[in-house]
């Protein structure tokens, strides 16, 4: 959280950073959360505020596009199953999750998620297209 890319977006967006604490007292680490929803933009931050997992909402958004290079919101992947082809072509280890209906989460849409050796890419997927990219350290 201590970079100066973070710092410069977080105060030009006026971000707050909330403090979550285990207050139930399972012994899970604490945590950082931010959030830019304008940009679709969510954070979680360890107890050492490394950034440990990005949210990125597909939102209509002009001006500053934090990302170099290619924005990884904008892929061309439609469906699971497509996600799943792609993966077996690049040779991309994959789970895929087709949207289904939970008793207690309600209504859980179609997903895919790449593992990638330090990392995870995961892809939620509504209305032909993906709604929702996050990307997450493997065992942060």
């Amino acid at each position: 959280m201590k970079s100066e890319f973070l710092f410069d977006l977080f105060e030009t967006y006026d971000v707050d950073v909330i403090y979550e604490y285990d207050r139930t007292f399972e012994n899970t680490e604490d945590e950082y959360s931010a959030k830019i929803p304008e940009m679709g933009l969510g954070f979680i931050f360890d107890a050492s505020l490394r950034l440990t997992t990005l949210f990125m909402k597909i939102v209509k958004h002009s001006g500053y596009n934090p990302f170099e290079g290619d924005d990884p919101r904008k892929v061309s992947l439609s469906s699971g199953p497509e996600a799943m082809r792609y993966a077996k072509e690049k040779s991309i280890d994959a789970l895929h999750q087709e949207a289904k209906t939970d008793s207690i989460f309600g209504e859980i849409p179609e997903w895919v998620k790449f593992n990638f050796k330090n990392y995870s890419i995961h892809y939620q997927f509504s209305d032909g297209g993906v709604d929702l990219v996050t990307l997450q350290l493997e065992n942060a």
